[in-house]
This record gives structure tokens, sequence and C-alpha cells, in this order.
């Protein structure tokens, strides 16, 4: 299947800043990481009148295939404080696994521990030595406290060679994430995590980017009016983003 060579990166790896190589560290090894100024403060306006709309329009808690469902999302496809952490940790060659958003209303229960993907875990790695299968990306829109119900992770739980517990018992060193506005949250899909009971009388608002290696199958097929026109037309990055090399 022919397709555009040049969006193809030349280099796998990106030169890191010391800045970077810390971040990339301490994701590793914990699976985590929250990102600072990822958004500005338009731009969490915007995301938010455009979620609120989403909402109001659909009827349901989650949105799907978001590119589609306002342009307004469009630019967190390739957001550059998220997009170049991404590849800093999975490398040039980066795919989006899929674009979502959650609106959590008051009285939603606590969730239970899970994972997102069904691979299991090597404690001994690969031959070639163990990545990310996939990388989410939290951007929320509301400050999250301990009322609204944040998300709580697993520290290093990422490694583990079993699935989570069933429910949300509590872990010794799980960690409430108090996210602001503005920050970004990136957790190995692998990582034991779950989101905390609203007992607020507020909603809580999120919208969730994955992105996983270029060569491996997405979650959305991405043919959708805008992410077709932004394969076909946008950017390079944007074009390898949405899945512009189908086979590899």
């Amino acid at each position: 299947m022919r397709y555009d060579v040049s969006i193809v990166p030349t280099r796998l790896n990106p030169d890191l800043t010391p800045e970077l190589e810390r971040e990339v560290k301490f994701f590793l090894k914990w699976g985590y990481l929250v990102v600072e100024n990822a958004l500005t403060n338009e731009q969490v306006e915007t995301l938010r009148s455009a979620l609120d709309e989403t909402f109001a329009r659909t009827k349901t808690q989650f949105s799907h295939q978001l590119l589609e469902e306002d342009e307004r999302f469009t630019f967190l496809l390739d957001n550059p404080p998220v997009l170049a952490r991404m590849k800093a940790i999975l490398g040039n060659c980066v795919q989006l696994h899929s674009a979502t958003a959650r609106v959590t209303e008051p009285g939603a229960p606590d969730q239970s521990w899970h994972r997102d993907g069904p691979w299991p875990v090597d404690p001994d790695g690969t031959p070639f030595g163990s990545i990310p299968g996939q990388i989410n990306c939290g951007y929320y829109l509301d400050e999250l406290t301990m009322e609204n119900g944040p998300i709580v992770v697993v520290p290093g739980s990422h490694r583990a060679p079993f699935k989570p517990p069933e429910g949300y018992p509590r872990f010794p060193d799980e960690q409430f994430i108090l996210a602001k506005p503005g920050q970004a949250i990136l957790f190995n899909g692998w990582l034991y995590h779950r989101g905390a009971a609203n007992k607020s009388e507020s909603r809580r608002r999120v919208c969730l980017m994955c992105y996983q290696n270029a060569w491996m199958k997405s979650r959305e097929p991405f043919t959708g009016p805008l992410a077709s026109r932004l394969r076909e037309h946008g950017a390079a990055e944007q074009k390898l983003l949405l899945g512009g090399v189908p086979q590899w």
C-alpha cells in the first residue's frame, strides 16, 4: 500500500535535554509523569466549551473519536509539550491510539483498578528491551480534589507481572494525583489506575489522548472526516500520528 515516505522520521530517537532525560527516567521507573504548562489558560477554556457542548449534544458520559466531535479538540493531536515527552519515551515514530473524553457526574462511584491493555507484563522484559505499549495523557479540565475524584495510581505497578485486584482495595503506596487545569498527566497504560468517586456537586471533565508506537494497531480507525482530512492534507507529523503509514 502506497504512502508518503517523507512522513517517516529519519531518526528513531530524538535528542533529549537534561530535563527530558530526568522526566523519562522518572516515567520509566514509576509509570506516570505530571507535565506542567501542557495547556494555556485560553486552551483550557476552549476545551471546556467544546466538551460541554459535546456533552450537551451527545447526552453521553463518554466521547469516543473525540477529534470528530469538534474541531477545537484538534490541537491536542500534536500538542507540543505532550508530544515532545511522548517522543522522548517512545521514539519519533509515534501514532495516536485513541482520542476520548469523559464527563463524570456528581455521585459517580469509585472505579475499579484496571490496566488499559490485555498484554502480559514479563518481569524479564523482552529480547530487545521492554517499552510501554501505550501511554495515556489526561488533560483534566477541572482541578482535581479529594472530593471530586482524582485519578489514583500505584507507582511502579506497570512492571507487575499480574493484573490488578478486583474492586478498589487500598494500596499502601497508592497516590492520588491532584492535577490542576493546564497540567497533563501521562501514565503507562499498564499502570494500575482508577478514578476515585465524585463526592462533590460538580462534574469532573477530562480529555484523554493515548499514544503508541506507530507500527502498533490503533483502537480507532481514524476514518472520520476530520481525521481523514488531516491524514491527507495535514502536516507530516499529523499524518504519521493518524496512521498515514498503513503498514510497516
